[in-house]
């Protein structure tokens, strides 16, 4: 183990570092752009893998990978607009944040969060690396169908208002994944016999609808700027509460990046669900849980460290089985075996060396990727300072240009203008768009992993170790507050009798 970490390390040679960068950079820039995430970059730089050496082509595209997630805390936190489907939950504190006039502690928080996320999913691989087969093959539908519930049972805490309105607009967003094929029979539901609506409603384009047009039509509806204009831009005093922030909190950091991480084991379920439900364990653990939603802190915390460290627990599946844990896995997986790099049994033989470089890759991504965009967010937070009349209209077309870049469907940019009215419009009313998002996509989630269940274990799946426990954890964090409540309130009118009784018997001496 010790000669294949040197040699990994010996592997990171001027040529493979210089190519890490290039990968850094270019994910870093493009995940700005609304709707073009990580993915979008790691095609772009994939030609251009094949002509370098293995060690360098593969260095540019795990790094492009580990940073994909970096990118989107930036136009999130400032104009809550999400750069992918993997940025959203980022925005439902950040946002709050920079019209607050916190701008820079949002978003160095969240990039300081996305670092130390990173570089603990990187941890975490090197650890299990001797555990690889039995921890992920502990790991099966019912118990990932039992976390996804968990944080669908957890929706109606998130954001403020009232829980009647977030759990209508959570089972609203559970309904409209429904849209679409179903997946055991390949029967069309709720399509109205619209070619466009076979494979569901698109995450980005609705995404970019809810967060992106509906801010910008409430900025335009308002005037002024995002955020007040007496506020603060780029003090040291932002910049040092946002990096600490991450450790202050550090359990909230902790938890996250192991969610993070434990979500990334499982082929298919990505960086989407990977913020959720970690925003929602983070949420349920805080005591400032109540005001996640509303521009609190450990909200971007949670979000951005799940992120990143998903990528750790992604690789594991992707080395060890060829089995890609999202779609970044499988464009590296594609890379490897075009390079003669053959994951399974042999990368933790023969290619041990590639996996610490893999992993070494991704602890110096992650600091670059964090402190190049660190460096400029006191000049980033400044953008928020823009009159809505300047401001709205470049955002509105640049958000319009990436719902329709995503699949290049027109579709998609009528999705996204009808979204960005539908979000106005629970705005207006009070209803939750957190809540909504959490539902639509951990409802696509709930329903892939059951079915999987079902087929697999029939209804005994529920008797799993590991699915009870998580089945009985939630019942204990529902269940208390309402015990202790029916308590409280058997023993509450005992101290008024005593008082009467008292009364009483001071009027008869």
């Amino acid at each position: 183990m010790l000669d294949a970490f040197l040699l990994g390390l010996n592997s990171l040679t001027p040529t493979v570092l210089l190519w890490m960068t290039v990968g850094v950079l270019v994910s870093t820039v493009i995940v700005i752009i609304p709707g073009l995430g990580g993915v979008f970059a790691m095609v772009l730089l994939f030609p251009l893998a094949y002509s370098l050496t293995p060690e360098a082509g593969l260095a540019m595209l795990v790094a492009a990978a580990a940073v994909s997630g970096t990118g989107n805390t930036i136009t999130g936190v400032l104009f809550g607009v999400p750069g992918s489907a993997t940025g959203v939950a980022t925005i439902l504190d950040g946002y709050p944040m920079a019209k607050k006039g916190l701008a820079t502690r949002a978003l160095v928080a969240g990039l300081t969060a996305s670092a130390v996320g990173g570089i603990f999913g990187a941890v975490i691989l090197a650890l299990i690396l001797p555990f690889m087969r039995p921890l992920v093959l502990s790991l099966g539908s019912p118990e990932f169908f039992m976390m996804i519930f968990a944080a669908l049972v957890f929706m109606s805490y998130v954001g403020e208002g009232s829980k009647l309105k977030s759990l209508t607009a959570g089972f609203a967003g559970l309904m409209l994944s429904f849209v679409g094929l179903e997946i055991s029979t390949a029967t069309a539901r709720y399509t109205f016999g619209t070619l466009y609506l076979i494979d569901g409603v698109r995450l980005v384009p609705l995404f970019i609808g809810l967060f992106a047009i509906t801010e910008m039509l409430i900025l335009l509806r308002k005037g002024g700027s995002i955020a007040a204009p007496d506020a603060k831009y780029g003090t040291k005093t932002q910049i040092a509460d946002g990096f600490l922030d991450v450790f202050r909190n550090w359990r909230t950091t902790l938890v996250s990046s192991t969610v993070g991480v434990v979500v990334g084991l499982a082929p298919g379920l990505g960086g989407a669900a990977a913020q959720f439900i970690a925003y929602t364990q983070a949420m349920k653990l805080s005591k400032n849980g109540k005001k996640f939603g509303t521009g609190e802190v450990e909200g971007v915390i949670a979000a951005d460290a799940a992120t990143n460290s998903k990528d750790g627990g992604a690789l594991v599946p992707t080395l060890a089985f060829g089995i890609p844990g999202s779609s970044s896995m499988a464009l590296l997986l594609a890379a490897m075996i075009g390079l003669g790099i053959r994951p399974g049994q042999s990368m933790l033989t023969d290619n041990l060396h590639i996996v610490w470089m893999f992993i070494l890759i991704l602890v110096i991504a992650n600091v670059i990727g964090a402190a190049l965009c660190i460096a400029f967010a006191g000049a980033f937070a400044k953008v928020t300072r823009v009159t809505a009349s300047t401001l709205a209209p470049p955002i509105l077309v640049i958000s319009l240009f990436g719902a329709f870049a995503t699949s290049r469907a027109l579709g998609d940019v009528w999705t996204a203008l009808i979204a960005g009215f539908v979000g106005y419009g629970m705005v207006r009313f009070g209803y939750s768009r957190a809540t909504f998002v959490i539902g639509f996509v951990l409802g696509i989630l709930l329903e892939r992993h059951y079915i999987l269940s079902m087929n697999l274990y029939g209804l005994d799946f529920i008797r799993r170790p590991v699915a009870i426990g998580i089945a009985s954890s939630v019942v204990l964090v529902v269940g208390f507050p309402i015990v202790r409540r029916l308590v409280r309130g058997v023993k509450a009118p005992q101290p008024e009798v005593e008082a009467s009784d008292a009364a009483v018997s001071t009027t008869e001496g």
